[in-house]
């Protein structure tokens, strides 16, 4: 999960920074990034968990790691307790045409 983004990705968004108070309930439930958009979870205090839903694998992050989420992955995040983390949003570029 800690691989590097593709170089031609543009980026998209930024979330609000976290905390452990703040963490949307979404984030914490399955979800997925739609085909082309792509994921940088940034943690800055703190850590939580990674869940791969793919695999079922379980990813303990801390300050300062990322995780670099793909396109249409299964995943959620669990909390570890005192936390600061951000998400970093991408997309990749729209085809050229004929």
């Amino acid at each position: 999960m800690n691989d590097h983004l593709p170089d031609a990705l543009i980026p998209s968004a930024s979330s609000p920074v976290f905390t452990q108070d703040t963490l949307p309930d979404a984030l914490q439930a399955e979800h997925t990034l739609a085909s082309g958009h792509w994921a940088v979870l940034n943690v800055l205090e703190g850590s939580l968990r990674f869940v791969n839903l793919d695999t079922d694998e379980e990813q303990l992050i801390s300050a300062p790691d990322l995780v670099t989420i793909h396109p249409g992955l299964p995943h959620r995040v669990a909390l570890e307790g005192s936390l600061r983390c951000r998400i970093d949003f991408y997309r990749e570029p729209p085809a050229e045409g004929p």
